[in-house]
């Protein structure tokens, strides 16, 4: 993968597509005469349509911030997302949503498509492939470009203009013609190739998110099926703890009776370290499609660790710029994995919060040589008794995992450190709690000067997790809640410590249960957003909203710990898709604009 990212870095320039609003630009002339490209420079052609991987998420981090377009998570910064605009319904024409880079990706793919026979010298056997490869990454493209934007232009080939312009192709037929290409492509690759590319089961995988999210379960589960018992992964899990691991697994303890669940303690907190360990290493098993990152300035990431702690956890810059929220604390089981907890108001949970602060506070006084994290550590085993921190007791293994909630170790950077959240500083991020899951890994460097941590790391894009609680769904719609449902859903919660997930459910009690086992097991990956309208769409959903949809979900004030209002979460019809640019619509006279902008 490392080898794949470098070759996409330096022949960058090699495909020459813009960046640009107006898909239908014109094609540089002459950029890709044979004569003039050795084999070396065709490895790197084939090699640069992997740069528009993601296909939904734009690319592998910016799944963070989709979380913030829905009840998972919030940016507060306009420059860094427009989901605050999206919760709130006050979107524009004038915001991007990446529907220029969609068609970017697709003319890079149209042009390996169509002129890679030029190659003679290259034999036919390899043409093809890297031809299916781009066919795979186009209809990835076109797929995610109809759940953003529903209805858009087709050009399934290359072409210089559109002088009269192009109007809209239905979603409808666009998906069908996505399913149908990826089954044609996903016969011709190998079931092995280069790593970082295309074989026949990440082929199968993008298939299995497309036809879950275009409603057609029954493909979604072959799709799924396939990928599950053929792909060679597995769920990831860690040898053993590291220290930081075992000091923040101490603080959790105190969180859990795991006599009363039944649970053991070594097998839960080892959970814990199972999921999260997902994001610190690179190579991972469970990882079908990922992100590839180098740790330099150059190919790295320093968003990880800066956008997403607050800064009395890192001695370095950090913002937390998208974090998540109270909705999505809430929608984590108790530990026995089927119950939802009972749980205070939200006004009674700023009370409590204020009063166990001004406890904290009021210790420093008597240690005026303590930190804030020295003085929550003196009362840290009374910690779960207090009446604010019973919302966090005996929870599912991945609240622990996924969310730094207030008033939690953290030991990652910096040792010994706890959750503190200081509202009248922007950058402790506008909810009171951080993502854990996500940040840092195991070979983070000082970097830019030594204000920066930077990773390379890679980051996971579609995971084996996703596959089984495609199928889990996909074959619940199709065939109910068997045993074969249980089953996979059953290998998520062994790696993370949990109980099995219950024996026997109704088809609709199972899609409620699964979509938010769903929830809880992808949180902060960028599915969130899609999720939502995908169970909203009464032509997509089986038939079913349940509890998780759009219109039901999108309601309410986001409000952080102590009270202050974020995004006023809103659900309207138009909010189905996003709007076309406004730059587009006046290019194109055959453009119409989506319902409701």
């Amino acid at each position: 993968m490392k080898n794949i990212l470098k070759i996409i870095l330096l022949t960058t320039t090699f495909i020459a597509v813009g960046c640009s609003d107006e898909f239908f630009e014109k094609t540089p002339q002459g950029s890709l005469d044979p004569s003039k490209i050795d084999e070396t420079l065709l490895v790197g052609f084939r090699n640069s349509i992997y740069g528009y991987k993601g296909g939904m998420s734009l690319n592998g981090y910016s799944a963070i911030f989709l979380d913030g377009y829905a009840d998972n998570g919030y940016s507060r910064n306009s420059w860094d997302s427009n989901g605050a605009s999206v919760q709130a319904n006050t979107l524009t024409t004038a915001q991007n949503y990446g529907y220029g880079w969609f068609y970017n990706g697709i003319r890079a793919c149209n042009q390996v498509i169509e002129k890679i026979d030029d190659f003679q010298k290259v034999s036919e056997s390899i043409r093809s492939k890297y031809k299916n490869e781009a066919r795979v990454m186009r209809a990835w493209l076109y797929g995610g470009l109809t759940l953003y934007f529903g209805d858009v232009p087709f050009v399934p080939n290359l072409t210089n203009d559109f002088p009269e312009g192009i109007a809209r192709t239905s979603s409808t037929q666009i998906r069908e013609w996505v399913l149908k290409e990826l089954d044609e492509a996903i016969e011709v690759l190998p079931v092995s190739n280069d790593k970082g590319t295309f074989n026949k089961a990440v082929a199968y995988a993008i298939k299995a998110r497309m036809a879950y999210y275009f409603g057609k379960y029954d493909q979604a589960e072959v799709a799924a099926r396939y990928v599950i018992d053929n792909g060679g992964y597995r769920l990831h899990e860690v040898a053993s703890l590291s220290e930081d691991m075992k000091k923040d697994g101490e603080y959790f303890k105190k969180f859990i009776d795991f006599s009363a669940y039944g649970v053991s303690e070594e097998t839960f907190i080892k959970g814990i370290f199972n999921y999260q360990n997902i994001w610190k290493a690179d190579n991972s098993p469970e990882t079908i499609i990922a992100q590839e990152l180098i740790a330099n300035e150059q190919e790295g990431t320093w968003l990880r660790v800066t956008a997403l702690l607050t800064p009395n956890l890192v001695n370095k810059q950090a913002w937390a710029t998208i974090v998540p929220i109270q909705e999505l604390v809430d929608a984590y089981w108790t530990t026995d994995g089927k119950t939802q907890p009972t749980l205070p108001t939200m006004d009674e949970r700023i009370t409590k919060y204020n009063e166990l602060k001004a406890e904290i506070n009021s210790i420093k006084p008597n240690m005026p040589k303590k930190t804030y994290s020295e003085a929550v550590h003196s009362i840290v085993n009374d910690l779960p008794s207090r009446d604010y921190m019973l919302q966090y007791k005996n929870r599912d293994s991945r609240l622990y995992a996924s969310i730094i909630f207030p008033f939690s170790a953290v030991n990652r950077f910096l040792p010994d450190q706890y959750q503190e959240y200081i509202p009248d500083i922007v950058n402790y991020g506008r909810s009171g709690f951080a993502f854990r899951k996500m940040t840092g890994a195991d070979d983070v460097i000082s970097a830019y000067g030594g204000g920066y941590f930077v990773t390379g790391v890679d980051f996971p894009m579609m995971r084996l997790a996703e596959m089984l609680l495609i199928y889990a769904e996909s074959r619940t719609q199709n065939a109910g809640y068997d045993a074969t449902v249980t089953t996979e859903l059953n290998k998520l919660r062994k790696r993370a410590g949990m109980p099995n997930v219950p024996e026997t459910l109704s088809k609709t009690e199972a899609l409620d249960f699964i979509r938010s086992e769903r929830r809880i097991e992808l949180a902060g990956e960028g599915f969130r957003f899609f999720d939502i309208r995908l169970y909203e769409d009464d032509k997509r959903n089986g038939g079913y909203k349940g509890s998780q949809a759009a219109s039901v979900v999108m309601k309410g004030q986001i409000r952080d710990v102590v009270g202050n209002p974020g995004a006023k979460k809103t659900w309207t019809p138009r909010l189905m898709y996003m709007p076309i640019p406004a730059t587009v619509i006046d290019k194109n006279p055959l453009m119409k604009q989506n319902e409701g902008y």
